[in-house]
């Protein structure tokens, strides 16, 4: 997903942060694709893969980021979701899934309507993986819907 260095591997040291009883990792990562760094925040320790602290997470940061322009979940087990900015700067929710009626596709839910992706329920719990453009990207991209 991301660029090795020179040297074939990329070294990177996460920052641990703690905001509002939610612990996660924040880095800042060269994507060459992007010409630049940017800024990946994850869940951390026991908080990952917890759906509740996903949802908090998205919360508590969501300020730091631009309008999330696509969120993709791959068919991979465990996969979590990942929005991805403007910017190219991403957030990964390791609580969120989809595929089933759960409280993690609940969550996957919550936090794409939240976010403006305007899904429904039956998107979200039938699809095994997804890539979705936010409205307004897909306008800008493809036009109205019919």
């Amino acid at each position: 997903m991301f660029n090795q260095s020179t040297n074939g591997k990329q070294h990177i040291t996460p920052i641990i942060c703690k905001m509002k009883n939610i612990t996660y990792q924040k880095y800042h990562l060269y994507k060459k694709s992007y010409e630049r760094e940017v800024l990946v925040i994850k869940n951390h320790g026991e908080d990952r893969g917890v759906n509740n602290k996903s949802i908090s997470l998205f919360e508590a940061v969501n300020d730091q980021f631009d309008r999330f322009k696509i969120a993709k979940m791959s068919k991979e087990i465990d996969s979590g979701l990942i929005l991805i900015d403007k910017k190219g700067n991403e957030l990964h929710l390791s609580g969120c899934s989809c595929g089933y009626a759960g409280t993690d596709s609940h969550a996957t839910l919550e936090i794409l309507n939240k976010a403006g992706f305007e899904v429904n329920r039956r998107f979200v719990f039938c699809s095994k993986g997804f890539t979705l453009f936010h409205p307004n990207e897909e306008i800008e991209l493809f036009g109205e819907r019919l």
